[in-house]
């Protein structure tokens, strides 16, 4: 067990860390778990013999409590932390099924391969001796291999939301002998089913489930997550039935100490100094004996960290065959092989990108290491819960930030961080793009037949769509095949520099931050933008000190308002609303000197309609005029603390005139991903969450600590101050405690009755 003093000396030796980084530390305490007396005696005896032989012979009593409400016939949400037995919580009740119903099957589904190979691995040391055979059924089982267990199905297949869209859906009629048999659907991860995946995944759910329906099949359906502040109701919404919650917000934990460091770094270095930091931090845990998985940004990142470590560790004198990567574009027994071994203890620095965020569960891991912010604060706490999964011992996390605003900002509120609410997790199946995206493949599954009694399961929306004229399945024609379930709605970009891929970004980056002639700063290394492609973003590395600030104008009108409430001279709405947002060119500037070097840019404009949105109106007055744009960051610094957006799902905007001041905080994408519409319910603890941030930082006016860099095309930096926003606020807060005194109904507001 290592003490957190003893490493961060060891960091310091090892010139991980430097005297004028900013760290910060904390901690998180140890909760100890509730026990039951025993398994569930209703359970098969042969399935109690197969648990005390694997070694557990006593159970978590939120284990228990799931297992008895899931053997009774119900539907079961279960949430509970990480590392806290909830995948014994869902194979122990679908094993009992599938040996008491001979020639029975169960599906679960996996957002990521390499989640679905651990949970294999578990459950076959669980089967073994139950004569339970199990398979994997995606992209990496060989052809010849899916016609044989396409034939001659197994008990138990593990497969992802695509290939139950395009082998289990599209090729149902291969299928039917499994299918026709199916007991069990577990849904691991469910947190992960939010945003656009989640709405293709509600949308692809409900037309498993009538398939399913149609062949007079009625699966047991068993969902986890980790806690969440609605895991009933997002279970419901994702895949359009009842169930019944299993709580378990705080059944266990280990004891984790926190270290967040902002280095002090040259900008124009950024990224290959972190780099360093990183290399240097990987080889002190390796020389102490610890264990510990390190998320790098990009692949590039991981592949040059992970030579640098190879060569060091020899000329340090560590086992450098301690050291190895894992990354998606591995071949899958490379992968697999990777797994095993750090499993076993025969690598003890593994370098990864995110494809290692679920789906590694190792009771011995000591630490993780963050290089950059994950996208979201959900994703940073997967990443985290790898380490520490046995909850008797102390784990370490070690977050260095890039250079980048979030990144800093999560350096200096670290609390905030350790103590956010629970997530509201947010999807839309009601979405009309992903229906209209959907409709083909359901029109080919039904035949064109929608039946009233179909309305049940996939949802009045989807019904309704469904009705009207689509036309009829084209013979031959497989529409699955061109659904992208990961891909969500809007153009994404790939960025290249030379011959090398680095990523993709969307349209709105494209626009916003990657113009022709831009400075483009990605994970930490300085490109010029160099010319724009049909699909691409051709890219050239700088090292000049130099950065471009653009200049941008926008028009924003409301489409159209959904619902809303008064309070007094201020009103607060959900609705529609379009943008036109104006770029004019930028200027290229010494960052040294300040000094404007040159002008440049061609102008361009992006059209965004039928995004949804959150906003705040103010009556005109010179209060509001001067503070709404500080109020703006203030609800976006405490959204991000309460809707798991990732950081470029959703924008804010504030504008002034003479009719009142207003801040919008809306999606990036249009057609609704729910996150607007999430926090229109909760933008009360969001705001209280933005105030008490920027109150706990020292800074008189606001820094990226507090108050993110302005995002607007209207209120410019200059003007944001947070001290009349935090008086702004409070002064909203107010308001909103007297209750609402006029509603949004018939297209205008309406006073309340008292």
């Amino acid at each position: 067990m290592v003490e957190i003093s003893e490493l961060k000396g060891k960091l310091r030796e090892n010139s991980a860390l430097y005297g004028n980084d900013k760290v910060i530390t904390g901690v998180i305490e140890r909760i100890e778990p509730k026990y039951a007396d025993e398994w569930p005696i209703t359970l098969e005896t042969s399935i109690l013999d197969a648990l005390n032989r694997s070694g557990v012979h006593r159970p978590y009593q939120h284990q228990v409590d799931a297992i008895n409400l899931s053997l009774k016939g119900s539907d079961v949400v279960m949430e509970s932390p990480t590392a806290s037995g909830k995948t014994l919580a869902f194979i122990v009740p679908m094993l009992d099924s599938i040996v008491r119903n001979t020639g029975s099957h169960a599906l679960m589904i996996y957002p990521m391969k390499a989640l679905a190979f651990d949970q294999r691995f578990q459950i076959e040391r669980l089967c073994e001796s139950l004569s339970i055979e199990s398979w994997t059924y995606d992209g990496d089982t060989p052809n010849e291999h899916k016609k044989l267990l396409r034939q001659n199905p197994p008990q138990i297949l593990f497969t992802n939301p695509e290939y139950l869209n395009t082998s289990f859906l599209a090729w149902r009629q291969k299928w039917s002998q499994f299918l026709r048999n199916l007991r069990y659907v577990i849904i691991d991860e469910m947190h992960e089913y939010r945003g656009f995946f989640g709405g293709n995944m509600a949308l692809l759910l409900r037309r498993f489930f009538l398939q399913m329906n149609r062949l007079d099949v009625s699966p047991r359906v068993f969902l986890s997550t980790a806690t969440c502040a609605n895991p009933e109701q997002h279970a419901r919404d994702l895949t359009g039935r009842d169930v019944e919650l299993i709580s378990a917000k705080e059944a266990l934990r280990p004891r984790r100490n926190f270290i967040f460091v902002d280095p002090d770094i040259p900008d124009f270095k950024y990224r290959d100094i972190l780099r360093l930091r990183v290399e240097k931090a990987a080889l002190t845990v390796l020389s102490m004996g610890l264990q510990v998985l390190i998320f790098c940004p990009t692949k590039r990142f991981l592949e040059e960290a992970y030579r640098g470590c190879r060569r060091d560790a020899v000329e340090l004198g560590l086992d450098s065959n301690k050291i190895s990567v894992f990354h998606a574009d591995l071949k899958n027994d490379l992968r697999q092989s990777i797994q095993w071994k750090m499993k076993s203890g025969e690598i003890s620095v593994l370098l990864t990108t995110n494809a290692l965020e679920l789906g590694l569960d190792i009771g011995g891991l000591d630490g993780v290491i963050l290089a950059g912010f994950p996208p979201s604060i959900m994703s940073a706490w997967q990443q985290i819960g790898r380490a520490g999964r046995g909850w008797q011992k102390d784990a370490f996390v070690l977050f260095f930030a890039m250079n980048d605003p979030i990144d800093r900002f999560f350096v200096g509120n670290l609390e905030a961080f350790l103590h956010k609410p629970y997530d509201q997790l947010v999807i839309d199946p009601s979405n009309q793009q992903l229906i209209e995206n959907h409709l083909p493949s359901l029109v080919e599954e039904t035949g064109g037949q929608i039946m009233p009694r179909d309305k049940e399961i996939i949802g009045d929306v989807f019904y309704r769509a469904a009705t009207v004229d689509k036309g009829r399945p084209i013979k031959g024609y497989q529409p699955q095949h061109h659904l992208s379930i990961r891909g969500g709605i809007g153009q994404s970009f790939q960025l290249k520099s030379g011959n090398e891929e680095l990523g993709k970004i969307s349209a709105m980056r494209r626009f916003r931050e990657a113009y022709i002639g831009a400075i483009f700063t990605f994970f930490g290394r300085r490109y010029t933008v160099r010319s724009h492609e049909e699909y691409s973003i051709i890219l050239e590395s700088v090292e000049l000190r130099r950065r471009t600030e653009p200049k941008f104008y926008s028009v924003l009108s409301l489409s159209r308002i959904i619902d809303g409430f008064g309070y007094g001279d201020i009103e607060v709405y959900y609705g529609l609303i379009s943008i036109v947002m104006n770029f004019s060119g930028y200027n290229l500037v010494d960052e040294k000197s300040g000094e404007i070097l040159s002008a440049g840019g061609t102008e361009d404009a992006m059209f965004m309609r039928d995004h949804h949105a959150f906003w705040i109106r103010f009556s005109p007055n010179e209060k509001t005029r001067l503070a709404i744009g500080a109020l703006e960051h203030l609800v976006r610094v405490g959204a991000m603390f309460v809707i798991p957006a990732d950081r470029f799902d959703t924008s804010t905007y504030s504008r002034t005139n003479e009719s009142g001041s207003e801040a919008f905080y809306y999606e990036n994408y249009s057609g609704g991903i729910g996150v607007a519409k999430s926090l229109f319910n909760a933008w009360v603890v969001a705001l209280e969450k933005g105030i008490e941030i920027a109150k706990n930082c020292p800074c008189k006016i606001g820094c990226q600590n507090c108050i993110e860099p302005a995002k607007s095309y209207d209120i410019s930096n200059a003007q944001i101050d947070k001290v009349r926003g935090i008086e702004l606020a409070s002064d909203l807060l107010k308001a909103v405690e007297k209750g609402p005194d006029r509603k949004f109904q018939n297209g205008r507001m309406i006073p309340q009755k008292d």
